[in-house]
Parts: structure tokens; C-alpha cells; sequence
């Protein structure tokens, strides 16, 4: 029989965590590889610059060379560089991103200088070497790593691992997330719903938020508010990753999730069903015939905040990550917040930053049906259980909404 007791969030994301393990890796093109998570570090097969090259447009010299008129003897330009040997006295126009010549290394940048016909007067004598010069390996040299194990991949860093001369990329697997809506009032999006009837906005804001953390959503059927449906669905699934399902967490006559973990199935075993937070204390986790299963409660608003505390939770350890809790922030309330209860409670509410703080302010409402306040909100405030009152002008803990969650 299991335990009627609440267990902490903190027990809650231990327990979850220790039945998965980082999952197989695979190759991508690069250009299919947009936040995905590498799963070993890459390291560069070149140089980057190859060689030395200029970084503005002018002419270049040796550095040897303490002359003042030099014979232009040809150009360098990107793409196009200039073969030849530049001896003493000669100078070579070249352009921002070209190859340096042999024979030069440094670069008189064109406003220092009076061209006269086929040669060059300098403005300026003092110069010195590589000046105006990205030497070879600059950025990064053949062997350095470019993508560290465990980082994500985003717009910013592909154009290092192009540069590199790498197009294949080791990552960790996408996870297969099944999606399960659950009861008799719930129809598909889309439809023209009765008075009896809502749509089914739970698997819409699932499959967003599963792709937003990295997983595949695969959108199972709705099922009724009976055991028979509900298994039968689940039975068809079992190949996923995880099993993730709303509504029938909860205890009443029609939710029957936790009824199918106490038939006697191989494999099928309930962890625990009741989370010490709010919103969101119906939260049932376990496996049912070897797949794990995390059911979240039907209300739109638990679902999302469970979601962003424990999906995220199991999606970071089966990339390999090593943290599992979003990352804490700290803000000036705008408005005062009263004392806690036993729950931990994860307030909606909006943070800005201006030049000196960050300033949150708590919405008045925080009921957990209201989905239009969710999506105003851009953070949730985090209340420690017993926590005690917290003034207006204080300082209190967030965390912030992933971008696109």
C-alpha cells in the first residue's frame, strides 16, 4: 500500500532522476544540429585564420624594412591571394581578410599612406610587426575543441564548428515523449466543442513545451475517464522514452491512472503520487510495464509548472546533464507576499531588469486554471515550505521561463 504522504519536490526530482540514464548518441549534419546537446567534445581539424591574413584594407610590408617608398608589385585580396615573393622595398594593396604574401607581416593600413602612381609614400613611419594582422590560428588552432561535451548547440556556436571543418556532429538522441490527454470532457483542438466539452489545450501545450526542451512529442489518443481506454492507449506506447499524461492523477471517481499501478502487471510500479507544491500536488510517477510514466495533473497551469520542474528534470539527465533544477534568480518584490504553508509554491509573475535591480512583481490571482495569466507571466516565484511573510522592497528567489517554454 502506498503512502498517503506528501514528499517534497526536491525528493520528488531524486527519485525521478535515478530511473533514467543519458540516452545513445548519434550524428547530425551541422546544419540539422540546432539545439541539439553534443555528446563528446569536437575538436577543430584546423587552423582559424589558416595563416596569417590582414584585418583591414592597406598594404603590406616587412617589418624589417625602415624605407619610406615602396613599389607595388601586386594584390592580395580574400580568395584571391598573391603568390609571389615581396622583396625590399616592395609592397603588395592588400584587403581586408586576405593572405599576408611572403616575405611581408605587417600592414600600413591605406589612410597612412600617399599613393603616387606605382608606389607608396608612408604617412606614418613607426610601425611595428603583425600590427593590423590576425595571425594564424587566432581564433583557434587544429586540435582545440570547439563544442565541449554536454553543450547545446545554438545559432552562435555553428558558425565555429563550420570554421573548424567539422560537418558531422556527435549528439545525444532526441527523447520520444508520448502524449496522453485524459477524460470524457476533453476533444481534440480544432473541433467545435459542446457545452459538455474543452478543448484539449493540454497536448498542444505539451508537445510545444517537449520540443522546446529537446524531446519528439508523439500525440497519443484521448482517453476516456476508464481503466480500458486508458491501457490500451498506454500498451501501444510502450517504446517511448517516457509516458507523459494529464489528468486522472488525482484521487476522484474518474481518475483512474493510478488505479491501472495497482494491478498486479511485471514491470509496473508506482514511486510516489503527491508532491508537497502547489500548483501541482496530483503528480504520479512510476513505470508501467518498463516504461516510465510521469502523470501530470489536468489542470493546464500544474501541468506547465510540473512540467518546467520535473519533464525538464528527466529530459537534462537523458541528455547527460548534471543539474536538474532551473537555475535560481533573486529580484526586488513590487508587492508583499504572505506566509507559506506546508507546500512549496511557485507563484506566477513577471521580472524586469532595469540599470540597477531586478524588479518581480507577483500577479494578485494566483488560481491554477487561469491559463491567460500563465502566459503573461515570464517567471515563478519560489516560496520554501513555512516560508514566513516577504515585504514589498525584499528580496525573494525565481526562476525564469525557458525562451519559447
Amino acid at each position: 500500500m502506498l503512502n498517503n504522504e506528501f514528499i517534497s519536490v526536491e525528493e520528488a526530482i531524486k527519485k525521478i532522476v535515478t530511473q533514467f540514464d543519458k540516452l545513445e548518441d548519434e550524428d547530425v549534419e551541422l546544419t540539422n544540429s540546432l539545439g541539439r546537446v553534443s555528446a563528446e567534445p569536437l575538436f577543430s581539424k584546423t587552423f582559424n585564420p589558416i595563416t596569417n591574413v590582414s584585418s583591414m584594407d592597406g598594404f603590406a610590408i616587412s617589418s624589417d624594412n625602415k624605407d619610406s617608398f615602396f613599389k607595388i608589385v601586386g594584390e592580395s585580396s580574400a580568395g584571391n591571394p598573391y603568390t609571389g615573393q615581396v622583396r625590399k622595398k616592395e609592397t603588395v594593396a592588400i584587403y581586408t581578410g586576405a593572405h599576408l604574401p611572403k616575405g611581408t607581416n605587417t600592414v600600413i593600413i591605406q589612410e597612412n599612406v600617399k599613393k603616387k602612381g606605382s608606389y607608396i609614400e608612408l604617412i606614418d613611419k613607426t610601425y611595428k610587426k603583425y600590427q593590423f594582422v590576425r595571425k594564424k590560428g587566432l581564433d583557434f588552432k587544429k586540435g582545440d575543441i570547439v563544442l565541449k561535451n554536454n553543450q547545446v548547440i545554438n545559432s552562435r556556436n555553428v558558425a565555429s564548428i563550420a570554421m573548424s571543418g567539422n560537418f558531422w556532429i556527435n549528439v545525444v538522441r532526441k527523447p520520444i515523449i508520448g502524449i496522453l490527454s485524459t477524460g470524457n470532457e476533453i476533444s481534440k483542438v480544432g473541433n467545435l466543442t459542446g457545452k459538455n466539452q474543452i478543448p484539449s489545450g493540454n497536448l498542444v501545450m505539451l508537445s510545444s513545451i517537449v520540443k522546446t526542451l529537446g524531446g519528439i512529442p508523439r500525440l497519443l489518443p484521448i482517453a476516456e475517464d476508464n481503466k480500458k481506454s486508458l491501457k490500451k492507449i498506454l500498451e501501444k506506447n510502450l517504446d517511448c522514452n517516457l509516458l507523459l499524461t494529464t489528468g486522472g492523477a488525482s484521487v476522484g471517481r474518474y481518475d483512474k491512472l493510478k488505479s491501472i499501478f495497482q494491478e498486479k502487471n511485471k514491470n509496473t510500479k508506482i514511486n510516489f503520487y503527491k508532491v508537497a507544491m502547489r500548483p501541482g500536488k496530483p503528480l504520479i510517477f512510476g513505470r508501467y510495464k518498463g516504461t516510465p510514466l510521469l502523470g501530470l495533473p489536468g489542470n493546464p497551469v500544474s501541468a506547465g509548472v510540473c512540467s518546467l520542474i520535473f519533464l525538464n528534470a528527466i529530459m537534462n539527465k537523458m541528455k547527460g546533464k548534471k543539474s536538474f533544477f532551473p537555475k535560481v534568480f533573486e529580484g526586488k518584490l513590487s508587492d508583499s507576499i504572505s506566509s507559506n504553508d506546508r507546500r512549496m509554491d511557485f507563484m506566477r509573475a513577471t521580472y524586469i531588469v532595469n540599470a540597477v535591480e531586478t524588479l518581480l512583481t507577483p500577479f494578485k490571482k494566483q488560481d491554477s486554471s487561469m491559463t491567460s495569466l500563465f502566459s503573461q507571466a515570464n517567471c515563478l516565484i519560489i516560496r520554501q515550505p513555512y516560508e514566513e511573510k516577504i515585504n514589498k522592497g525584499q528580496m525573494a528567489k525565481f526562476i525564469k521561463f525557458p525562451i519559447l517554454f
